[in-house]
């Protein structure tokens, strides 16, 4: 069968195992590679029947991936326009996932809800918007952050949606925008992030992309700029350039094509498109310069402030900077163990595998890389889940619930991301009042890391014991004026821990107390806070 008779139907998804490191890196430059399953040890590839033939004449052992294939065969005979028709506000088919248009407009109603937490802001447009076409966007953030709060802000950006046809990504960063929102008013936990943090959200990064998905296209990767690969037929070429192969961060370094038909064509020069001129533009506005961004070598400080995540799928990955850069531990980021604990904390809640070039390799251009390299801030990429069609049921069930906690523990560390996640965590609050007596109990854990089946350094997790905790009123530890520190009986690197502060200390109803723990390295570890219970307070009675 000719190449240009072919269609998505066509496609066989197979698995190939690899035995090691030597025959993975193989597989990853070959084509049809997606992406790879490090629990079972194969890599996954989309390959059309000649192909397959190709690649068993030469000695490769492939089988079926039937999960995958399912999938597949499900996106594929969708009746879009019927779907569409039924439900305009989501992805064909998965109802779990919300339309570009739906997207932006419930982000839009969720800032006029919360006008002191939310803003909306436009940061650019697409390749479409810029060529004056009606179907092109506006490429928009959303900033939540306490404008009343008369402390720093440390910044996190949430990238999401850079590839169209990555299902998932969108609908994470939306419902995490979401969570933070509607559950300020009664989880103080969440309360604090909004009055420290300034936490902003791309949750459509490429728009025009992802509304050729919604049409039916559906392995539709790259941006929409009809300059590369005019008329590409979707099956065996693709229109387009790949914006996380665009930036002008180790541009044209590794995994990337010349080739305009590739799915991972970098385009005629770095940064040549508007959403990535976009982004990098906005990185710059929200991030301070902490490392030089001339050479290599160079780490960013350890007090550095600022985190950045860029959401993809799939592979249930953590992924480090130089992603531009080939493998071997000689090419490592500067703050490649710092990286990798908070990476390894990423991990604990996600389950998922830490690391750079022992998973998915080298990728030059992209925008963890451009994060990290001009900014010196902690950068990664969430691959999630197991497709780029995940069902609503694993994402409703897995992917959401988990990478909702890993994106809340980096709200918490992006004050100082290469210093707190190597200290304990606060794992259960409880604080009681009764009279003037304010107590304070709960469990702290200084072992929860996670890097799946990576060898790259750091060889051990930073675990220790755990020593006391420190406890201050209204601000966390670091900007109290007046801190009270709880010793703990039995140190160990998970204790339990109660204790009360002196009688007499002023007290607010609703006012927050923070908790830290500290490990017998010294290491602080992101804060946790609970309210003083406003029901009783301090003479007994019932508050007015």
């Amino acid at each position: 069968m000719a190449d240009d008779q072919l269609t998505p139907a066509d496609i066989q998804v197979m698995r190939i195992a690899y035995p090691d490191l030597k025959t993975l890196k193989t597989l990853r430059r070959m084509d049809g590679f997606r992406g790879l399953d490090w629990r079972e040890g194969y890599a996954v590839f989309e390959l059309y029947p000649p192909q397959v033939d190709q690649y068993r004449q030469a000695g490769w052992k492939l089988q079926p991936d039937v999960q995958r294939q399912a999938a597949l065969a499900q996106w594929l005979a969708m009746d879009y326009e019927r779907a569409l028709r039924g439900n305009p506000g989501t992805i064909p088919g998965y109802s779990c996932y919300r339309t570009v248009t739906q997207t932006i407009d419930d982000l839009e109603a969720l800032a006029a809800a919360h006008p002191d937490l939310a803003e909306i802001q436009v940061i650019g447009e697409t390749w479409q918007q810029q060529q004056g076409s009606a179907d092109g966007d506006d490429i928009v953030v959303m900033i939540l952050r306490n404008q009343a709060s008369p402390h720093p802000q440390a910044p996190l950006v949430v990238m999401a949606a850079q590839h169209a046809r990555e299902l998932a990504t969108a609908e994470i960063a939306t419902r995490f925008a979401e969570t933070l929102l509607q559950q300020q008013a009664v989880d103080p936990d969440i309360r604090w992030l909004l009055d420290h943090r300034a936490i902003h959200i791309i949750a459509q990064l490429n728009p025009d992309g992802r509304r050729q998905v919604e049409s039916g296209a559906a392995f539709w990767r790259k941006n929409n700029n009809e300059t590369a690969c005019p008329g590409g037929n979707l099956s065996t070429s693709w229109p387009g350039i790949d914006l996380n192969r665009n930036s002008s961060f180790l541009w044209g370094n590794q995994s990337s094509s010349g080739n305009p038909c590739s799915q991972v064509y970098r385009g005629t020069v770095a940064s040549s498109e508007p959403e990535t001129q976009s982004i990098q533009s906005y990185l710059a506005s929200v991030f301070a310069a902490q490392r030089p961004a001339t050479d290599l070598t160079s780490p960013a400080p350890d007090d550095t402030e600022g985190l950045f995540i860029s959401i993809h799928s799939f592979g249930e990955l953590v992924l480090l900077p130089w992603e531009g850069l080939g493998g071997t531990n000689n090419n490592n980021a500067p703050n490649h163990d710092q990286l990798t604990v908070l990476g390894r904390k990423f991990g604990f809640f996600t389950d998922y595998a830490v690391g750079r070039w022992q998973l998915l390799g080298p990728a030059g251009g992209t925008t963890t890389d451009f994060a990290y390299g001009e900014f010196g801030v902690a950068a990664y990429t969430f691959e999630v889940g197991t497709t780029f069609q995940q069902s609503c049921s694993s994402f409703e069930q897995t992917i959401w619930p988990v990478n909702r906690d890993a994106l809340i523990y980096a709200a918490r560390a992006a004050r100082r991301p290469y210093q707190t996640p190597f200290g304990p965590d606060i794992v259960e609050l409880n604080v009681a009042l009764d009279g003037d007596q304010l107590s304070i109990s709960g469990q702290a854990a200084d072992h929860r890391y996670f890097r799946g089946s990576v060898t790259e350094p750091p060889a051990s997790d930073p675990v220790a014991n755990i020593v006391q905790v420190e406890i201050s009123l209204g601000v966390p530890p670091y900007l109290a004026d007046q801190t009270w520190t709880i010793p703990v009986q039995q140190p160990a690197p998970q204790v339990e821990f109660s204790g009360s502060l002196p009688p007499g200390i002023p007290l607010q109803p609703t006012q927050q107390v923070f908790v830290v723990a500290v490990d017998a390295d010294g290491a602080i570890g992101v804060p946790a806070a609970d309210a003083i219970d406003s029901a009783f307070f301090q003479d007994g009675f019932e508050a007015p």
